[in-house]
């Protein structure tokens, strides 16, 4: 488990520390505090500093120069960097404690990768002037780390050639990592996670999540047809591919049907179960879903982390998500060691961290925390 995690020149921090973490840990702030930078660093850090961590980051953010469904991509690296500039010598840096291995990506002149020719094979469209190095954590099984980059940090990232290396099972050995983003989930569609809640028997549990928001959900049928991951869409396969049953109804009807709130916790729910032993990191847990069932909510995701052996970092901007949290405390008083609560403030140099405890004062003294 992480218990602290330390940047450097990530994004919009100079340099940030944030501590004290729990078993599960919510975020909070004002707008463009630097939250899901946050999250992104956790993740690049649980990954072993996975590239493509680093691409699905910035396909999420917009930050894509050019491409198309069959053209090669182009990403636009230098919002990584603080200052948004690259040159030789850039760099952000993220260590943590508790064997994690440290990771630095830098800016080297192309000078340092001549050797490694093959490298410019896959430069199709662009005059290298620069390569990304990633230090540290997993090496794949050349042990080579470096990407192309051009004079203004665009990288190519070509599906069918540039990464093709890191698209295999064996590309990072660790534990399973789940992102859910406000508009998807990552690294594996619906559809393939809900493979291993087949084979793991795990079916009920998905339902009873579920029955949360609609306690007359009887089913959960996905769709027959090939799961395809698209690594470079924002979206994994659509809406209607899920299809749910209520009692006292004759047919199954699209999960689309009925709002983003089912949406959110039929992959709430799944992600809990593909992340056992591992992480599960959540941008926005409380989109779509109403207050009256953010405790309700918390009460699923803390006591499937205690069971499951899961670390979970999630953002809000929701003061009723916050309150949500600070009712689980007090009704369950074995989970407030659990949880805490990390405001998130880009001019101090550490977060503020809020106990379980005291996230449950707050709440009960209307105190705002976020």
């Amino acid at each position: 488990m992480l218990t602290r995690v330390r940047i450097e020149n990530y994004r919009g921090f100079r340099t940030y520390d944030l501590e004290k973490m729990t078993a599960v840990n919510l975020l909070v702030g004002r707008n463009n505090s630097g939250k899901t930078a946050l999250l992104e660093s956790v993740h690049i850090l649980a990954s072993g500093g996975d590239p493509m961590v680093l691409v699905n980051a910035a396909s999420r953010r917009g930050e894509v120069v050019s491409g198309g469904r069959e053209e090669p991509l182009f990403l636009d690296i230098s919002h990584f960097f603080h200052g948004h500039e690259v040159g030789a010598g850039s760099y952000f840096s993220l260590a943590t404690e508790n064997g994690f291995a440290a990771i630095t990506a830098k800016i080297v002149p192309l000078e340092e990768v001549e050797a490694q020719r093959t490298l410019f094979d896959d430069a199709r469209g662009v005059r290298p002037a620069f390569a990304l190095k990633i230090e540290g954590g997993v090496p794949d099984a050349r042990g080579e780390r470096y990407f192309v980059l051009s004079e203004d940090g665009a990288w190519l990232v070509d599906q069918r050639r540039a990464l093709r290396r890191y698209f295999s099972d064996e590309r990072r050995e660790g534990p399973p990592i789940v992102f859910i983003s406000p508009d998807s989930v990552e690294p594996d569609s619906l559809g393939m996670m809900w493979n291993q809640v087949l084979r793991d028997k795990q079916e009920a549990g998905v339902r009873t999540a579920m029955q949360i928001l609609e306690s007359g959900l009887e089913d959960i049928v996905f769709q027959t047809g090939d799961a395809v991951y698209r690594p470079f869409s924002r979206s994994f396969g659509g809406r209607s591919g899920v299809l749910v049953s209520f009692s006292g109804s004759k047919r199954r009807v699209p999960l689309g049907s009925m709002g983003d709130g089912m949406r959110r916790l039929l992959a709430l729910s799944i992600s809990l179960i593909h992340a056992r032993d591992g992480f599960l990191i959540i941008d926005e847990i409380d989109t779509g879903l109403h207050y009256s069932i953010m405790a309700k909510m918390w009460e699923l995701v803390v006591r499937t982390a205690r069971d499951s052996n899961i670390q979970v970092f999630a953002t809000t901007h929701s003061a009723d998500c916050v309150k949500g949290l600070g009712l689980l405390c007090k009704r369950s008083p074995d989970l407030q060691t659990e949880v805490s609560v990390h405001k998130v403030e880009r001019d101090l140099k550490t977060d503020v961290t809020f106990t379980g405890a005291e996230v449950l004062n707050a709440v009960e003294q209307d105190i705002e925390i976020r």
